[in-house]
């Protein structure tokens, strides 16, 4: 292994933590350092208050605490630097981010880890989402360096052959390289325009932001940031009024004062959605594919999750009782999902039961008429679970093998992909590194054999390839014979 074969870096800086807001401050004044920035996360401003709000209550506390007036000078002393150097490495976090710059791509996190890979060493750079799970801020596992934010990365760098990792505590062979981007999308571009050892091109301006002179992204960006606010501002309500700092009547109008200015913002929020419903229905997505697309893009991730899963819900009861399916026109069936017992249609009798007869037993307080609506709720959504495999089947379309479980997973696989099918017993099925089983119990199941990987659901909204997929059914041999029939179909 030449020298051209190891990659070097370093672990926790103290240094860096140091220049970090000052690399800011820098940037600000647009003084930035050459190369391209790859951002790796976004929003650090809020947990850089929170420190320097704790960092404050905790010098005033031990000013009231000490009597001597040198130990309150040292305290202070004490408690500036603390406060300092730890908004430092919480503002390293965006002061350093990955960066392309004389053939080399420096891989960061703030000033806890760094590394910098040779170009010469990437064959490859993919844009996947990956969930890790691990503890520290890089860890380096049979071959993989991961360098996650939130457990999670969805930039992939497959090196050409095995280098040696010097960073810190992460030493030992790699050949696979995984971080995260704010933008993994420009990300992958950016390498893989630096690989071409050519310019790097800019994005294509979309129409609104040529009109307006490039103040369409700016626009976007802040109202992303914003989209917290409302939110916030709710649950500090509804946190105060709890407990007892706030009487009713003042938070009545606090209330009205703030949700009325956050009426503003809904303004901005109302042309965003309207100018994304444009473009996405422009782009060929139907109409209701293109207003969920401009809603889930505006509202926070976690919201964005609970929305889908109180519509799925109620849109697999609504189907069920209109005797529905979401199976499209044209789609074959392929199959019915095997339903999940008769557990969640009995615990759904039971809860409605309970959301009923609560009142009538306890009595009509706020509090048990809002028990009684979260039984209700839950019934509703043991309901749901028990219908789902009835109201949402499997089935081929449009050349593509359409997947559904649970509420509201769903994967299409293009026929094309399929190499071959088999039928096989589903007991002892288990989900591993290249193979996905869908949830089910059932005596057979349909065996999925691709071969190109296709991405399939995983922990917290991940993805991750796969080469296999197990179905089970019911009646596997027939889906089988379905997918063998089907025109456009070349699966053996």
């Amino acid at each position: 292994m030449t020298d051209t074969d190891v990659i070097k870096g370093g672990g926790v800086s103290v240094a860096t933590a140091l220049r970090a807001p000052v690399r800011v401050l820098l940037r600000v004044w647009g003084r930035g350092v050459e190369g391209v920035a790859i951002p790796c996360q976004e929003g650090v401003a809020g947990g850089v208050f929170v420190v320097v709000f704790l960092s404050v209550v905790e010098i005033a506390v031990v000013d009231v605490l000490l009597s001597a007036p040198w130990a309150r000078a040292a305290a202070l002393c004490v408690g500036l630097v603390v406060a300092y150097v730890t908004a430092g490495f919480a503002v390293a976090l965006a002061a350093c981010p990955h960066r392309l710059a004389a053939g080399r791509l420096t891989v960061s996190y703030g000033a806890a880890f760094r590394a910098e890979v040779p170009l010469s060493l990437v064959g490859e750079v993919a844009e996947r989402r990956v969930m890790t799970g691990q503890s520290r801020t890089a860890e380096l596992s049979d071959g993989v360096l991961s360098v996650p934010v939130m457990s999670a990365t969805n930039v992939v760098l497959r090196l050409r052959g095995p280098a040696r990792l010097e960073a810190g505590r992460a030493t030992g062979s790699v050949r696979e390289i995984r971080i995260h981007a704010a933008d993994p999308g420009a990300a992958v571009r950016a390498v893989r325009g630096a690989l071409a050892a050519g310019p790097v091109p800019p994005p294509a301006p979309t129409a609104g932001e040529r009109s307006s002179g490039g103040r369409g992204s700016r626009r976007m960006r802040w109202l992303r940031r914003g989209r917290w606010a409302g939110l916030s501002v709710l649950l500090a309500e509804v946190v105060l009024v709890a407990a007892g700092v706030l009487d009713w009547r003042i938070a009545a109008g606090v209330l009205a004062v703030t949700e009325g200015t956050l009426a503003v913002l809904g303004l901005f929020f109302g042309a965003a959605l309207v100018r994304g419903y444009r473009q996405l229905g422009g782009g060929g997505s139907g109409r209701r594919a293109a207003l969920g697309g401009a809603f889930f893009s505006l509202v926070p991730p976690p919201v964005a999750q609970a929305v889908r899963q109180e519509l799925s819900v109620w849109g697999i009861l609504a189907r069920a009782v209109t005797f529905r399916t979401e199976q499209g026109p044209g789609e074959i069936p392929l199959g019915r999902a095997p339903g999940p017992g008769r557990a969640p249609a009995a615990g759904a009798v039971v809860l409605a039961a309970g959301a009923a007869g609560l009142p009538a037993w306890r009595g009509t307080a706020p509090l048990i008429l809002a028990g009684a609506l979260v039984l209700l709720y839950a019934a509703a959504a043991a309901a749901a679970w028990a219908v789902a495999g009835r109201v949402r089947p499997h089935g081929v379309r449009g050349g593509c093998v359409v997947l559904r479980w649970g509420l509201h997973h769903m994967v299409e696989i293009p026929l094309a992909a399929v190499e071959r099918s088999g039928v096989a017993d589903s007991a002892g099925q288990r989900s591993s590194g290249s193979r996905f089983v869908l949830p089910g119990r059932a005596a057979g199941a349909l065996v999925l054999h691709l071969g190109s990987p296709v991405e399939v659901p995983a922990r917290m909204g991940a993805s991750r390839p796969v080469t296999t997929i197990t179905v089970p059914l019911r009646d596997a041999a027939a889906a089988r014979t379905t997918l063998l029939d089907h025109p456009a179909g070349e699966p053996r």
